[in-house]
């Protein structure tokens, strides 16, 4: 389960903001532009969404850790019952009995990773509506009727339509996510890397 990078939070966020729409509206008079990818890097919120969602993820590492325990033990403790010398039949039990483990374990990892998509997706989902009456209010305060979002496929825009400044500024005036500042967050996150399938569970 790798960390949630700046390029997912940034492609996760327009496919969020446009979701529901057939396209994106075309630029015209009274038509500004956020990025909200710049937002969560300049309030901190970036490295406050990874780090909750390490959270998550170093939860759910070790809820498998501790399922794999368990399927290990079972599958020892049904070895343990047939004994050193199966017969045809009690090792053709065996192989079912470990293809059972691994399709248990390949359950609950899978189950772990909606898990962390699920909170990953919900962290920007908060975000973006604690960003969005900020944006809002400068638009109505500039006669504006759309706010598009600055993603990827822009590849020039007037610098007099993007408000990602002042939505910045209008958020730290109000500690919005005071505590959270760029300044404040650690810079590096540590990776956790994945669990791996218990080798009793993957023996023929």
């Amino acid at each position: 389960m790798k960390s949630i990078s700046g390029l997912f939070v940034a492609c996760l966020l327009a496919a969020l903001f446009l979701a529901g729409c057939n396209q994106t509206p075309a630029a015209e008079p009274g038509t500004l532009v956020v990025d909200l990818s710049a937002i969560a890097k300049a309030t901190g919120q970036e490295q406050s969404m990874q780090n909750q969602a390490q959270t998550v993820r170093e939860d759910a590492n070790a809820q498998l850790i501790e399922s794999a325990k368990e399927i290990e033990k079972w599958l020892a403790d049904e070895r343990a019952k047939i004994g050193d010398t199966p017969t045809q039949e009690q090792a053709v039990q065996l192989q079912q009995l470990s293809q059972q483990a691994q399709q248990q374990y390949a359950q609950l990892q899978s189950e772990a990773q909606q898990k962390v998509q699920k909170a990953e997706i919900n962290l920007i989902l908060d975000y973006r509506e604690a960003v969005k009456p900020f944006a809002e209010k400068i638009a109505r305060s500039r006669d504006a009727s759309v706010v598009l979002l600055v993603d990827q496929s822009v590849f020039w825009l007037d610098p007099a339509i993007d408000i990602t400044g002042d939505v910045i500024s209008a958020l730290r005036a109000e500690r919005v996510f005071a505590g959270s500042d760029a300044d404040q967050v650690s810079a590096t996150l540590p990776t956790v890397a994945p669990v791996e399938t218990p080798a009793a569970a993957t023996a023929e």
